[in-house]
């Protein structure tokens, strides 16, 4: 699937910018993932692919950014996956908090880890 956002919309018989177009992309896949979970389907959002090849592929206007590709089906036994691919069938890190949220400027962790505290 590709997801797509419509970089202007129509507000009151005029076409205006549509500042927050990825935001609501975002938004929609994220509701859309989740729904899948719940009716037993994964979903993996997709960023490193060739966007002017899908826009011509596809026939996409430049009206519409395109955002991302998802993945859409459901898990197989890991014994169907190519063995070079089962390393990244576990869970991977995630970024610590300190690094992800801040209190007023980027610079300024809201949370401290435990280890910086004297």
């Amino acid at each position: 699937m590709l997801i797509l956002s419509a970089r202007e919309l129509e507000r009151r018989g005029e076409w205006v910018a549509n500042g927050s177009h990825s935001f609501d992309a975002g938004a929609a896949w994220a509701n859309f993932a989740h729904q899948a979970l719940l009716l037993g389907w994964h979903t993996h959002g997709i960023g490193g692919f060739d966007r002017e090849a899908a826009r011509q592929g596809l026939n996409i206007p430049q009206d519409f950014a395109i955002e991302a590709v998802i993945a859409l089906g459901r898990k197989g036994d890991l014994a169907g996956l190519d063995a070079e691919f089962h390393g990244a069938e576990a869970p991977n890190g995630r970024r610590p908090l300190d690094e992800t949220v801040f209190a007023g400027t980027l610079e300024q962790p809201a949370f401290v880890k435990e280890r910086d505290v004297a």
